[in-house]
Order: C-alpha cells, then sequence, then structure tokens
C-alpha cells in the first residue's frame, strides 16, 4: 500500500471523514441524551388518561430509539467508517466517487459516505469495471465504472487497500471467509455477492422464495434484506412491523447481533410456537417441543411411527380443508333454528338471519357476524315493537268491541269485563316492551363461540366429526390413527407441533386476529409444513414474504417442505436458487457432497448440489475410534483446534443420549463442557456439544462428528449427517466408533 501512488489521498480522505464524524458526534450525544432525559421524566410523571402526553412520549420515545441507533452508528464508524469505494461516471454527469459504509454521512450537500443500502451502492457489488448501471427511483442510471476499491480500516487507521473488478474471488472475501469464528453471526456488507446483492434487494411487494445451499448465507442475506427494505421503506415500514421467524429461541440468540450491526432495532423475532400462543391467548395448554416426534424417531431407529404419520396428515393441506369443512360447521351450528320472536310475536324469519350469517356477512369472521345480526334485530325491534303494540291494542279492542256486543247494554259486569281487558293489554304491551331486549340477547347467545382450543378437541372427541369433516380427503383408517394420536393427548390439555396450524387458522376464520406486520422474513423454512405457511399467510394479510430454506436440510420431511412446489398454490412464487456456499472450504463441502449424494437415487430429487468458494484448508479427517478412548481422541482434537487459533468448536453427536454420555466422558478427562438442548437458552460460543438435529443454521471453526458410521442411508439420517458435516467453516473431524 505504501508504494501505490493514491496513499496518500486516500488517507487524506479518511482523516477528513474522521475528523467530520468526531466533531458531528458530541452534539448527536447530546440529542441522545436530552432525549432520554425527557423519556425518562415523563415516564415518571405522565398522566396515562391524558392523551397529549402519551403521544409526545410515544414520539419522544420513538426519537430517541432513532438517536441511539445513530450515535452507535456514529461510534462504530470512527473504526471502519466505509469499507469500499466505487468511481462512477454517469452517461450524461461527472464522475462520482461513493465510499460505502453502513451509514450515511453528509458534509453539507457533499456524500462522504454512501450507505451500502443505496441504489448506487449495488455497482460495488454486481458491476464490473466498465459499462455498468443501477436502477433508482429515477429509473436505470447507465454509466462506467473506472474503480472498485476495498479498504481494511481498523480503529481508525487505514492498513491496506485494493483495485478490484468482481467480488466473488477477491483477497478481503477470502479473508472474511478464512477467519476464525465467535459466538455470533456477523454481517457481511463489505462482502455481498452479486447473487446475494440481488435477492437482498428483490421487490417488498413480492413473495420471494430462495432455496440455498449450505453457507450460501441464507439467514446473514435475510437479515440484510430486512435492513435494505427498512432503509428504502422508511416512511412506509416500521421496524416493529417486520417479523422474523426462526426455529427456535436458541438460532435467535445466536443471529441477535447482526440487525443492532446494521443499525435496526425493534423488529419482532419469534418461533411459530410463541407466535401462535400470543395470537390465541389461550388458557395453558402444553405444547410438545418442537422437534420432540423427530428425537424420538431418531433415537429408536423407527421412522414411520403413527406420531408422525399424524403429523404428516395434520401438516397437509388437506387438512387445512378439513378445517375449512369443520369451521362451516361451526359456523352453521351458530344459526338459531327458530325464527325471532318477543312473547310470542313475529319479529324476524330465521331463514333470514341464516342468509345474513352465512352469506351477507362471510366477509368477516364469525365473531363479528353474530354483532352484525344483533345490530340487525336491534334495528328490526326499533321498527317492530310499535307494531306489535300496535297489534296488541288492535287486538284487545275487538276483544271490548265483543264484550259490548255480548252483554248488549252496560253493566257493572261489562265494566269489569272490559276493565280486566284493559289490564291484560297493558300487561302484555308492558312484558313486550320489557322482554324484547332480553330475548334479543337470549336469541344472540346462540352466536357465542367456544376458544377454539375447545372446538379443535371436539373434533376428535365427538363420534362421526371428525369422520364427516374428512369425507372424501381422509380415508376411515386415517381418521381413525388421527383420532387415537390425538384425543388423549388433548384431553391432558397437550398439543402436538402439527396442531398449531389448525388452531390459527380456527382463530383466524372464527375470531380473526389484528397484526401490523408487513413483511415476514421466515428461516430455515424447508421445516414448515405447507399448513403452516398457509395458516400464517391467512393470519398476516398485509405482509409479503421472504421464504429461505434448503431441502438437503430438510430433517421434517415428514411434515415440512419437500418441494418448493408446494408453496405455489399459497404465494404463486418460484424458488431462486444459491449454489455458491461461502463457509466450508472446498475439502469440507467436497466431502458434504458426497453425502447429500446419496439422495440421488431418486430420479425426482433435483435439488442442486452446493458449489464452494474458492478457499482450500485440511483435509477432511476420518477417524476409526473405539468407544473406550472416544473420549480422550474428542480431548486431543479440541486441543488441536484450539493450537489453531480456533475459537468456536462443535462435537455433534447423533443423538441427545449420545451427547450426554460424550459429555460424561469428557468430564473425566477435564472437560466440562456444556450441552446444548432443545430448550431455549442463549448462545454462548465457545466448545459446546450437541445433537446434530439442532445444529441447522449454526456454524463454527471446527466441527468433531461424534460417530458417522451410526448414520444410516435412510434420507434421514443423510441428511443430518450432512447437516454436521457442514457447519464446519475451516475444520472437520468425523470419528467412526468400533468395539
Amino acid at each position: 500500500m505504501q508504494n501505490h501512488p493514491h496513499t496518500a489521498a486516500e488517507n487524506e480522505y479518511l482523516e477528513n471523514v474522521l475528523f467530520h464524524i468526531n466533531a458531528t458526534l458530541p452534539e448527536l450525544a447530546a440529542q441522545k441524551d436530552e432525549l432520554d432525559a425527557r423519556v425518562s421524566y415523563a415516564f415518571r410523571h405522565m398522566n396515562i388518561d391524558n392523551p397529549e402526553q402519551f403521544s409526545e412520549m410515544t414520539v419522544n420515545l420513538s426519537l430517541l430509539n432513532g438517536q441511539k441507533t445513530k450515535v452507535a452508528q456514529m461510534e462504530y464508524a470512527r473504526n471502519k467508517p466505509y469499507f469500499a469505494r466505487v468511481d462512477f461516471t454517469p452517461t450524461e454527469g461527472k464522475q462520482e466517487n461513493h465510499y460505502i459504509g453502513k451509514m450515511t454521512l453528509l458534509d453539507g450537500l457533499k456524500m462522504l459516505i454512501t450507505d451500502w443500502r443505496a441504489p448506487v451502492s449495488s455497482l460495488y457489488y454486481e458491476g464490473r469495471i466498465g459499462q455498468a448501471a443501477y436502477e433508482c427511483l429515477d429509473g436505470t442510471i447507465a454509466g462506467e465504472i473506472s474503480l472498485k476499491r476495498q479498504y481494511q480500516i481498523e480503529n481508525g487507521v487505514l492498513d491496506s487497500f485494493g483495485d478490484i473488478d468482481i467480488t466473488t474471488n477477491d483477497e478481503f472475501l477470502q479473508a472474511a471467509l478464512g477467519a476464525s469464528k465467535d459466538r455470533r453471526l456477523g454481517d457481511i456488507v463489505a462482502t455481498i455477492q452479486a447473487e446475494q446483492n440481488q435477492i437482498i434487494r428483490a421487490e417488498l411487494a413480492k413473495p420471494l422464495i430462495v432455496q440455498g445451499a449450505a453457507g450460501s448465507g441464507k439467514t446473514t442475506i435475510a437479515l440484510h434484506r430486512i435492513a435494505y427494505l427498512l432503509y428504502t421503506h422508511e416512511h412506509t415500514l416500521r421496524a416493529d412491523q417486520v417479523m422474523i421467524m426462526a426455529p427456535s429461541r436458541f438460532f435467535l440468540s445466536y443471529i441477535s447481533d447482526v440487525l443492532p450491526d446494521l443499525g435496526v432495532n425493534q423488529v419482532v423475532q419469534t418461533t411459530f410456537n410463541e407466535y401462535v400462543a400470543e395470537c390465541l391467548e389461550w388458557e395453558k395448554w402444553e405444547i410438545a417441543p418442537a422437534l420432540s416426534a423427530l428425537t424420538e424417531a431418531i433415537e429408536s431407529g423407527t421412522y414411520n411411527t403413527p406420531r408422525m404419520e399424524a403429523a404428516s396428515l395434520k401438516s397437509s393441506l388437506k387438512f387445512q380443508e378439513v378445517i375449512d369443512r369443520f369451521c362451516r360447521f361451526i359456523e352453521k351450528k351458530c344459526v338459531p333454528t327458530t325464527d325471532f320472536t318477543v312473547e310470542g310475536y313475529f319479529v324476524f324469519p330465521q331463514e333470514t338471519v341464516k342468509k345474513h350469517f352465512l352469506e351477507t356477512y362471510k366477509f368477516l369472521n364469525a365473531s363479528k357476524r353474530g354483532g352484525e345480526i344483533d345490530k340487525y334485530l336491534k334495528t328490526a325491534l326499533k321498527k317492530e315493537i310499535p307494531k306489535i303494540i300496535e297489534s296488541i291494542e288492535n287486538e284487545h279492542a275487538a276483544m271490548v268491541a265483543e264484550c259490548k256486543a255480548r252483554h248488549g247494554e252496560e253493566n257493572p259486569i261489562m265494566r269489569a269485563e272490559i276493565k280486566e281487558i284493559f289490564n291484560q293489554r297493558n300487561t302484555k304491551i308492558k312484558r313486550v316492551q320489557d322482554r324484547a331486549n332480553i330475548e334479543r340477547k337470549q336469541y344472540i347467545k346462540a352466536f357465542e363461540l367456544k376458544a377454539v382450543t375447545e372446538y379443535y378437541r371436539l373434533l376428535f372427541a365427538t363420534p362421526g366429526l371428525l369422520e364427516a369433516a374428512s369425507r372424501g380427503i381422509f380415508t376411515p383408517e386415517q381418521c381413525r390413527m388421527l383420532i387415537d394420536e390425538s384425543r388423549i393427548l388433548h384431553k391432558k390439555k397437550k398439543l402436538e407441533p402439527e396442531d398449531l396450524p389448525p388452531l390459527i387458522w380456527m382463530q383466524k376464520r372464527l375470531f380473526g386476529i389484528q397484526s401490523d406486520i408487513k413483511h415476514v422474513v421466515v428461516d430455515e423454512a424447508q421445516d414448515l409444513s405447507p399448513f403452516q405457511f398457509a395458516a400464517l399467510k391467512a393470519a398476516l394479510p398485509k405482509a409479503s414474504f421472504s421464504i429461505l430454506g434448503d431441502l438437503h436440510q430438510g430433517i421434517l420431511a415428514h411434515k415440512g417442505i419437500t418441494n418448493w412446489d408446494e408453496l405455489a398454490p399459497i404465494f404463486g412464487a418460484a424458488p431462486l436458487t444459491l449454489k455458491q456456499s461461502y463457509r466450508t472450504t472446498i475439502e469440507i463441502m467436497d466431502a458434504a457432497n458426497e453425502i447429500i449424494k446419496r439422495l440421488y437415487t431418486n430420479e425426482n430429487y433435483d435439488v442442486p448440489l452446493a458449489v464452494p468458494v474458492i478457499r482450500h484448508g485440511d483435509p477432511v479427517e476420518k477417524r476409526a475410534c473405539s468407544k473406550k478412548n472416544l473420549g480422550q481422541e474428542i480431548c486431543n482434537e479440541i486441543g488441536r483446534a484450539q493450537d489453531a487459533g480456533y475459537r468456536s468448536i462443535a462435537i455433534i453427536g447423533r443423538t441427545a443420549t449420545e451427547c450426554k454420555r460424550i459429555k460424561k466422558a469428557l468430564a473425566t478427562l477435564g472437560h466440562d463442557l456444556p450441552i446444548i438442548t432443545e430448550q431455549e437458552v442463549p448462545y454462548e460460543g465457545g466448545t459446546l456439544i450437541l445433537p446434530v438435529y439442532l445444529a441447522k443454521g449454526l456454524e463454527f471453526d471446527a466441527v468433531i462428528v461424534t460417530d458417522e458410521g451410526e448414520y444410516s442411508n435412510e434420507p434421514l439420517d443423510v441428511k443430518l449427517l450432512y447437516i454436521a458435516a457442514t457447519r464446519a467453516l475451516h475444520r472437520l473431524v468425523m470419528f467412526d466408533i468400533h468395539g
């Protein structure tokens, strides 16, 4: 760098940017502190019944969060203000030099730093030296790229820089991929590749489905896409209107640093189970852990159990049709079987009530339809009660006339009879007036709905009900199996994970679900079922979706997605494909591809193999080992990895039982390592033990597979072993236990 003709100019530019940052930061920090003081004062003294005070506090809280983000970005920029530069001359205009970083920095009208999310930054990620163009609000801007440069800046000091053409195999990418891994997923703004950039910047309104190879950066891309969308649609999309749906709290802990590092806070982060529980606000039902059926199958080696078959049926779009029929049955049962009368006087015909409830107000959920019927009855009563009173008066007037005709001349007996007729008339009128609203409320009670959990329990508990709802969809044998697997569990107020999509579907259909969510990112999407996606789409009608997964890692194939075409009826989108893998070395990915190729005996299995980026490393080691010596061999391998400077090491077992056995063996040798379970725990990094089915989405410097020989050629075992192998960034050791 010292001999580069631009070294002095680059250092001068960096000094100017840092001067501006250091001059601006104190003012931003003071504004943050002032807002913080206002919010703190408001919390202590606010009158919650005063709407103006509440509104002011809400505004200040929003401003404070924004100011905190600005200060954090500025503080980060003091160390690394930018990472790249692109010089671009529009066809009609002067040369523009864009220094690209994580934020926008202006000095008056001069752009010192261009945000990586800005449209022009695509030139750095996708353009090559020469003719190029980018899309922005003004349309297509064509021109010529004359320079693409990358910088290594640490603690405000320019360590190095280099000129590039494309970003795929450059030394900065190689350095980033070769670095040791810490306890959290990091951002990739400096090394986003062209295919990744296109997905990050895809349109918000259109559904996005991505089939991404292991190590292609799916999760990181998804998080950067959120940051991009919030930047691009800042006036119409707030962070709290974006939801990330991940497989577990452990996984969310692992990715927790990325969005704050990108200047994004307050995004909703949840799992499917948590989301359903929040929507239903149900009485406490116990939900089986998401992977309990899978772990049971892996431990026993039996994959075609009634529990898994029931899960498969409940997860299908066929079961959605069953639940839809059941909801229609519930709605029909809500309609009273008699006309609405008051004290025997006709007010409203049952057929009209039925038509309004099932047809006129079909666009509303069932609970709101009852309210509309109630409004109709109130209106009808206002019109009909005077008519009923008039009818009563006419009826009793006729009775008076008959009495007079019968007696001929007025006499005490006639007067007494007429008085009694008037008394009866007045009593009837008063009773009609008094009973009108009481009878209306009694009539409307028919439209009151039970909790969806209660209806769902009845579907399996009521003889013949499931069979009726499933006619032409499931066989009688399948219905019996579903009932057998569900009835006892539901009596104990316990649910399987696959019971949740039907519940959320029923909640939406019968009660409605309020949500301001406008965009949903679903990671590890291959393990969600078609019914889960249909339920999410129904529950979040305002939301667009970004769906990312890898069918090679579909360990819940008995109920999850086996082909992205299954989502076509729901989203109408074809999947995009990311083949390039940036995580692992060529040696590791070649070994992993050999594993997954065992699935290609099925002619219909056409998921593309991962293509590793050009990065070599240690050869994959496969070692035979006795069960007795495995603990010591693992200890030795941990030592080698640590000596090599690796900071994250995973010992991956096939089952939880095996992991406990390994932990015990290592403890006797002085290594007290944590085991990751399905319980929600924060990811602390370092060296740990975990079962393979919890390793999806994670990555480690070094991976030790405890017993390769335990994995059969069953599709599930093949995928599990593939997952284990592709967790490794730099080093992979696979033991084969004997004796």
